[in-house]
């Protein structure tokens, strides 16, 4: 996500079309990586706010030679993370709708294998929910890996960890995964 160095520049000198242009053009991404960690429209929505006012509190402090996109990255998992540690209940909205903002009544009638969808519909939300089981540091690091697409190296550098410890955690945390799927899977 390229990001014009001037309209950082112009978010420097307070300039408020900066800023909502600036917002506008990371909502969806900032939505997205929220509901990834919180599976709950209301408390993406919140977080994402929050992120806006970190962003606008503390801009003057980046170095617009610097890529944005991932000194941004690392406001939001740090919010998110901060966010679940304060807040241990996980509750699962009824009428939540996927990434795609697709709910249940959209895929049922929609022209695709009603069946298949709903199937993998179930295994995606299988998958979230014992992710969510999960410790925050396995978590957060099968989030960033397989939801969002970073490197190793980009992993390493928004947790501030050694590539290796970041290797070591991703291993952990896939088998974590796939033995509480396996378990739930056989009952």
């Amino acid at each position: 996500m390229y990001i014009d160095k001037q309209l950082i520049v112009r978010c420097k000198k307070n300039e408020k079309a900066a800023y909502v242009e600036l917002f506008k053009h990371y909502e969806r991404y900032l939505y997205k990586l929220c509901y990834s960690y919180v599976q709950n429209e209301q408390d993406a929505l919140d977080l994402s706010q929050e992120i806006y006012i970190k962003v606008f509190r503390s801009i003057q402090r980046f170095d617009e030679k610097m890529p944005f996109h991932p000194w941004l990255r690392t406001i939001a998992v740090n919010t998110c993370l901060n966010f679940k540690r304060s807040n241990r209940i996980n509750a699962v909205s009824l009428n939540s709708r996927d990434e795609d903002d697709r709910s249940l009544e959209d895929m049922v009638a929609s022209t695709m294998d009603v069946e298949s969808e709903i199937e993998n519909n179930d295994l995606g939300l299988l998958i979230r929910h014992k992710l969510d089981t999960l410790s925050p540091k396995h978590r957060m690091v099968i989030i960033l890996r397989y939801y969002e697409g970073l490197s190793y190296d980009e992993i390493a550098t928004v947790l501030k960890e050694p590539l290796g410890t970041v290797k070591t955690d991703i291993y952990r945390a896939r088998n974590a995964l796939k033995d509480k799927l396996k378990r739930e899977l056989e009952q």
